[in-house]
């Protein structure tokens, strides 16, 4: 293992402590010191950092499962690599793997069984309609957060390293490690699809059930072996406690041919929730079988002869017995006939021809089940589906219809319910418009209100918000609004100095940004900035505030200016309150301070705001002056100490 002795990774990702090691990786947990959270660094072992071209196929995985977006999902958040080693950095869960939670407390209660594998397959749902397989479900790849939450990991993991053409049981140490939850498909080596990660999952809701695995030996191979050839015994044989619904889901997603198990993830999360709200499942029940066959006695019981009967008597028992053998022939040539017409070895004209069958009636049944039947009948089936009241999965009509008679092979179309709704809004949080328009048609569903905000989070043209929330149900065609990014929230502080203090705040305000004045004395002429902060150019979030100082003028003496026939006033804003209040009281004017509004003011607290009257009215001794000063307020406590 390529087991980095640093204490960071990326000059970002700070290790606390090394927290597991698996055939691939070794796992620590860390802080992002850029975002201040705690994370999951998962190392690459050596002998595949050397791989370049399984590094680069690594890299993309990481990529397309970064996309994935879901609460039951481990969130991947980086890729990157320092020299010759490689690294994933996830979402950090503080939590027990479910493989923990089953070893130390036993089978779970059926119920929370259930709820999990429901969480479980909505995580595969979502990886599937994205095209990623995981290909390694099973109890240690499943975390409980400390809160309930399912998540599931390692998506994508699998996918990569199969793509070198590399059969999952030959790889050591990896799958050989968990050839228990093997679908048949994949210890034969076969193609897999989405049904794959179905089987897997209907064994790991097996364990959960009873507390061990569905099948065991010695090697994993012969795990392997028994996955492929032999059927295992339903939960409830070995935990008395599971209900005859789950049984059948279990049994259903364990099915050997893919054909005949849940179609999708979606189907078995819809099952699993139909247990749960005591509904019947769609999962065929098990049928209990008798340990013999009761024949019915005859009339009158069985009767018992004496040693010493006439031998008359006992020839009429032989002769009773002839009638029997001879009733029982008749039975069987009957059933005969009867297989052979149920059969078809006769075509509807009563001539030898072709095989022909009589259709089975498959409407109202989930699809999974009507397929299985006609197979039965050696037929196949094509689907079709459509907007429908019935449940999603449900065969609402088919073609030929029930009761009609076709040759063996012959092709019975399925119209198929999607259910009235659709399943789920899909996340398209971090897409680009368009694509998400695209996702939101896929699920019928429509672009709303678009709006378009800053994030620093996201570029220029993705959504970066959504409502509804991913995974609401909401009625078909429904508009889902969204936020687009409209770039970074910074703005540029404008340039105002020189600018009178109006045209100052106009150009604040249009900048987006929040003025604020204070005045001081100075030679420049009055009302004209003389500086601000921040400096013309910076870059600074959008409603951030702007100081400008503003010139008062050269330094007066607030008195008013003698005349003949009285003293003209002079301005007095800008020039604290108290200083002015005590000079014109000395030229016998009478002085009235008033409070002024806050908002009304741009001066420091303490100045005055404005005068009554005006500058240049011409005031005598006595007259009254009012001057509007800004409150200082209250003192802080700590001014005061």
């Amino acid at each position: 293992m390529n087991t980095p002795n640093r204490t960071a990774f990326g000059g970002r990702y700070e290790v606390i402590e090394r927290a597991g090691a698996g055939g691939m990786a070794e796992v620590y947990r860390a802080r992002d010191e850029l975002l201040g959270r705690e994370v999951a660094v998962k190392v690459l072992s050596e002998r595949f950092s050397q791989d370049r071209a399984f590094v680069e196929r690594f890299r993309r995985e990481a990529q397309a499962v970064a996309n994935l977006n879901h609460p039951n999902i481990v969130s991947l958040y980086d890729f990157g690599s320092d020299d010759s080693t490689y690294y994933i950095v996830m979402e950090y869960i503080d939590g027990r793997a479910l493989e923990d939670i089953v070893r130390d407390d036993g089978p779970l209660l059926p119920e929370r069984a259930a709820e999990i594998a429901g969480d479980v397959a909505r995580a595969l749902q979502r990886a599937h309609k994205a095209g990623l397989i995981h290909r390694d479900i099973k109890p240690s790849n499943i975390m409980m957060t400390s809160s309930g939450e399912v998540k599931v990991t390692d998506f994508g993991i699998v996918r990569a390293l199969s793509n070198d053409g590399e059969q999952t049981m030959t790889q050591a140490g990896m799958v050989i490690g968990t050839a228990a939850y093997l679908s048949p498909e994949q210890a034969q080596g076969k193609t897999l699809d989405a049904r794959s990660d179905v089987y897997s999952l209907g064994v790991v809701l097996y364990e959960v059930l009873t507390g061990g695995a569905p099948f065991k030996g010695d090697t994993p191979l012969s795990v392997a072996y028994k996955h492929v050839r032999e059927d295992a015994p339903p939960p409830s044989s070995v935990n008395p406690d599971v209900p005859e619904g789950l049984d059948a889901i279990v049994m259903k997603a364990m099915s050997k041919n893919p054909d005949n198990r849940y179609g999708s993830a979606a189907e078995m999360a819809e099952d699993l929730d139909r247990f749960r709200a005591g509904h019947k499942v769609h999962a065929t029940p098990l049928l209990a079988t008798s340990a013999a066959t009761v024949v019915s006695a005859p009339p009158g019981g069985t009767e018992v002869l004496p040693a010493d009967a006439p031998l008359e008597t006992r020839a009429g028992s032989r002769r009773a017995g002839l009638y029997v053998a001879a009733a029982l022939a008749a039975l069987a040539l009957i059933a005969l006939l009867a297989y052979l017409l149920s059969s078809n070895f006769f075509d509807g004209n009563g001539s030898g021809g072709a095989p022909r069958v009589r259709v089975p009636g498959v409407v109202g049944l989930d699809i999974a089940q009507a397929r299985a039947n006609l197979e039965d009948f050696r037929l196949e089936a094509g689907v079709e589906k459509t907007r429908d009241e019935a449940p999603a999965g449900e065969v609402i009509s088919q073609n030929p219809e029930g009761g009609s008679r076709v040759e063996r092979g012959t092709t019975v179309t399925l119209t198929v319910s999607r259910g009235p709704t659709p399943s789920n809004v899909p996340e398209i949080v971090g897409l680009s418009l368009e694509d998400a328009e695209a996702a939101l048609e896929d699920e019928g569903l429509v672009l709303g209100a678009t709006a378009d905000e800053p994030s620093d989070e996201f570029d220029e043209g993705i959504v970066s918000d959504q409502s509804p929330d991913p995974g609401d149900e909401v009625e078909e065609g429904s508009p889902v609004d969204v936020t687009v990014s409209s770039g970074s929230g910074l703005v540029a502080v404008p340039p105002v100095e020189g600018l009178t203090e109006t045209e100052a705040v106009a150009e604040i305000r249009a900048a987006g940004l929040v003025p604020s004045a204070t005045s001081v004395t100075d030679e420049t002429e009055a009302g004209t900035v003389i500086s601000q902060n921040p400096s013309e150019g910076d870059q600074v979030e959008s409603g951030s505030t702007v100081t400008i100082e503003v010139s008062t003028g050269p330094e007066e003496d607030p008195s008013p200016t003698s005349t003949d026939e009285g003293a003209a006033l002079r301005s007095l804003v800008g020039q604290d309150g108290d200083d002015v209040e005590a000079a014109l009281e000395r030229e016998g004017i009478q002085v009235e301070q008033v409070d002024a509004e806050k908002d009304a003011c741009t001066g420091a607290p303490g100045t005055v705001c404005s005068q009554e009257p005006a500058p240049g009215t011409i005031v005598t001794e006595g007259d009254t002056v009012t001057i509007f000063v800004l409150s200082k307020g209250k003192p802080d406590k700590d001014d005061d100490d």
